[in-house]
């Protein structure tokens, strides 16, 4: 009787946790090339940045309300202007590391332009929409 108590007590506790089990996500959140992620938060949405280096157009921006399941919605860079790449050498020269900020109803993208057309520069554009239209580079 003790080992059948045992065995019931064990797949109770095998069906509890079956019932109320999170769902799980996969490292890394976003497959492919995706370095450098930065994430803001804004009331129930979450909204991540990445590098891109030397691909345009720039900086994708992606947006989640549970951290798990991510949709890209624009870029921050989108012309040649705001993602001066002429002169880049491949594999080490772009756009790096941005990082997302929100405040006031604007959000902001601060990031470093390396290589590009001869410069290396910290940059920051804005947007009500993280959708864009983007601000041109400041």
């Amino acid at each position: 009787m003790k080992r059948f108590s045992t065995l019931l007590a064990s797949m109770l506790i095998v069906a509890q946790c079956t019932l109320f089990a999170q769902a799980t996500f996969k490292n890394p959140i976003l497959t492919g090339m995706n370095p450098d992620p930065s994430i803001c938060r804004v009331n129930d949405d979450f909204y991540l940045i990445t590098s891109t280096f030397e691909y345009f157009p720039g900086l994708p921006i992606y947006h989640s309300k549970d951290l798990v399941n991510w949709k890209m919605i624009g870029h921050a860079l989108t012309t040649p202007e705001s993602n001066p790449l002429k002169g880049a050498k491949a594999s080490w020269a772009g756009q790096y590391a941005p990082t997302l900020r929100y405040h006031d109803g604007t959000f902001y993208v601060i990031g470093t332009n390396y290589g590009g057309a001869g410069t290396k520069c910290i940059f920051s554009v804005r947007a009500n929409d993280t959708a864009g239209p983007w601000s041109d580079l400041i």
